[in-house]
């Protein structure tokens, strides 16, 4: 009997991701041990439910932050806030973090739209 292949982790995800570095700025929204302007970071992975992204700080897992994401070509921020799910050292002194969104929103009226756009487009491509 012929065993059918199986899915990769990558076909079950529940929402495409795009590899693309961006800059964002973190900070925790229950406690001030980080700094109160907050923390710049680069993501790894970003997708429709969540963001993987390089730490210098070690986050406890169910942490609340506040996000601020930059995309490129894009004139508004885009602002979010999302829990924890898991932190791992990466090797090099920083962490890999990923967070689950909570909520997300649009810096102005078109940046729904344009976020849209941006990862419609870079899917494709």
């Amino acid at each position: 009997v012929e065993m059918s292949e199986q899915p990769s982790s990558s076909d079950k995800r529940k929402f495409p991701r795009l590899k693309d570095s961006c800059v964002l700025r973190f900070r925790k929204v229950e406690a001030d041990s980080l700094p109160e302007d907050g923390v710049d970071a680069l993501t790894v992975n970003i997708s429709g439910g969540g963001i993987c992204f390089s730490s210098p700080h070690n986050l406890e897992v169910g942490a609340l932050l506040a996000i601020e994401l930059t995309l490129p070509d894009f004139n508004s921020a885009v602002v979010s806030f999302g829990r924890t799910a898991w932190c791992e050292p990466s090797g090099d002194g920083s962490y890999q973090v990923g967070l689950e969104f909570w909520w997300i929103g649009w810096g102005d009226d078109g940046a729904q739209k344009a976020i849209t756009d941006y990862i419609k487009n870079t899917l494709e491509s």
